[in-house]
């Protein structure tokens, strides 16, 4: 500690002393006197001040000592949490994953994802992890809005529709995650990095699991499945006024036919959102316009047919057809054009993406 007087405090006693003898042995010098009294009060002033001083620079160094206590302390707890999270990540690898083909063994998490199944695109991205390499990136962008968006400004090699061995060994992945049409190519695609074969159209939240496992992002995929079940139960609450409204999901194809399904790919909104069934609706696959007026639905969802798009949407291309106008759907306006045609493959965006849409059309 250091002072900023020049002298000492006993300097500064010993003047005061004098100051007062001084007045003592002549009250008649006023001038004198008043000055010395003002040199006194100079003095006092200087040792108040100096007193000031010294605890403001103790306070001031006790405050910065503290803060970069804190500072530091925060430092350690995120450093600390950074190694804790590195060391349950290479707790967890090497790793040993089941699937279709076998077993595979993963030694570090991978960081360089390949997929050649443009469905397993979608899954990665809900992750929040995009592949170096995939199928159909092209396609992706042209036809499907939704998933498109999520990779924007992402940098994926197109191995085609048509997978290009030589591309994706060029990429030189750490993983490759493939889907079950590619079961016999197995053996090819282990000697370009080890390779995990997962059902084409499984259970969208099994497949959703199990790609997280093998990337290392498990805890991501039970925040994402726990968010979709929060806003299932809550949407369902919100449209039960329309719980005996029938609802069917469908896509338009040439000639006045339709696609349907009944196969369980929709359960996740006839059971998760409470919406319900046409009664006696047993079509699967191709269905005429004089068969779906006969099942009479309240609402229609009409999914976008991305091979074959009917320019100007389902509602402008058969405005004047006398099936079509006799539908309840159609007479009621609840018939909802979907642009994104993802809503019946067995994907986890399509599926979180589709109680968005239908809570806003039905929701109303």
């Amino acid at each position: 500690m250091f002072s900023i007087l020049p002298f000492s405090d006993n300097d500064i006693h010993s003047h005061i002393i004098v100051c007062i003898s001084c007045q003592m042995k002549d009250r008649h010098k006023k001038e004198r006197d008043k000055r010395m009294a003002k040199n006194a009060s100079f003095w006092f002033k200087l040792v108040f001040l100096a007193a000031l001083l010294v605890t403001g620079c103790s306070s001031n160094g006790s405050s910065e000592k503290a803060t970069l206590g804190e500072q530091s302390n925060q430092t350690a707890t995120t450093a600390a949490a950074t190694t804790q999270d590195n060391t349950a990540t290479a707790v967890a690898y090497p790793k040993t994953i089941k699937h279709l083909a076998g077993e595979t063994v993963i030694p570090q998490k991978p960081l360089k994802i390949a997929t050649p199944y443009i469905a397993f695109v979608d899954y990665l991205a809900v992750l929040d992890e995009y592949p170096i390499a995939a199928q159909g990136v092209a396609t992706i962008q042209r036809n499907f809005p939704v998933l498109s968006k999520r990779l924007e400004n992402k940098d994926i090699a197109d191995l085609g529709m048509e997978v290009d061995l030589e591309k994706l060994l060029a990429m030189t992945p750490d993983v490759i995650i493939a889907a079950n049409d590619m079961t016999d190519q197995y053996e090819s695609l282990s000697r370009i990095a080890p390779t995990v074969i997962l059902p084409q159209a499984g259970d969208w939240r099994e497949t959703l699991e199990q790609i997280a496992q093998v990337i290392g992002k498990e805890d991501k995929a039970k925040s994402v499945l726990a968010d979709f079940d929060r806003k299932s139960a809550e949407y369902k609450e919100k449209l039960a006024f329309r719980s005996q409204e029938s609802v069917m999901f469908v896509m338009y194809n040439e000639k006045d036919t339709f696609t349907t399904w009944n196969d369980g790919r929709f359960d996740p909104f006839y059971v998760g959102l409470g919406l319900k069934r046409v009664d006696g609706n047993q079509a699967q696959g191709q269905l005429s316009i004089e068969s779906l007026a006969a099942l009479n639905p309240n609402h229609l969802f009409v999914i976008n047919n991305w091979q074959t798009p009917i320019a100007g949407g389902v509602k402008a291309a058969l405005k004047d057809n006398k099936v079509w106008n006799s539908l309840n759907a159609v007479k009621n306006n609840h018939v909802y054009e979907l642009k994104d045609p993802s809503l019946p493959g067995p994907m986890a965006l399509a599926k979180i993406q589709g109680i968005e849409d239908i809570m806003q059309a039905m929701g109303q």
